[in-house]
């Protein structure tokens, strides 16, 4: 998989709090692409998701939860959720500072609660500063929090339908390892 930002599985699971199932597959050395087809196999997909959450490069990373969000938007979505989804297909499609910053308000407008707030602060957390534009510091996001957003808009989207939640999770990972080999994340769709 070319676009994984990682190429051991010991550093794509930097600060992630794995389960005691994944404990038990992980092997540091390994590469990223053989763990994460190890937990895949085992069903063990909310790990898979959150892995990929952070082995995606940011911009990949947020373009996912994009996809899962729409996914699972219903028929007539709250205006809010699809302004804070808008923002962050902007930012993928053209990453400025710009678009960045304008993730932040929809994704607040949500109460950061929504699989489309999510994505919308995936892209917000993805760079530059979280400080107010005119603040005289500079507060970078830490490098994990494209990748935890990115996951929990995956995550809470495959929610939407409880009785469905386990084949949510397998087309979610479908569209990611897409994404990760150079795909839109769109094949089959």
């Amino acid at each position: 998989m070319p676009k994984l930002r990682f190429a051991r599985a010991a550093e794509a699971v930097a600060g992630l709090d794995l389960s005691d199932e994944a404990k038990a597959l992980f092997a540091p050395n390994a590469p990223t692409s053989a763990f994460l087809k190890a937990l895949i196999d085992a069903e063990l997909y909310v790990d898979a998701i959150r892995l990929l959450g952070m082995a995606l490069p940011r911009r990949e990373a947020v373009w996912w939860s994009c996809l899962s969000a729409r996914g699972a938007l219903p028929p007539e979505p709250a205006p809010s959720d699809g302004a804070a989804l808008q923002a962050a297909e902007a930012w993928v499609y053209r990453p400025t500072e710009e678009n960045r910053r304008a993730c932040f308000a929809p994704a607040e407008a949500m109460n950061f609660e929504t699989a489309c707030a999510y994505a919308a602060m995936a892209a917000f957390w993805s760079g530059g500063s979280l400080a107010p534009p005119d603040a005289a510091v500079v507060v970078p996001p830490g490098d994990g929090l494209t990748g935890t957003a990115a996951a929990a808009a995956v995550l809470i989207a495959a929610a939407a339908v409880p009785k469905e939640v386990k084949a949510r999770y397998r087309a979610s990972l479908a569209q990611a390892l897409d994404i990760a080999n150079g795909g839109s994340g769109k094949a089959g769709t």
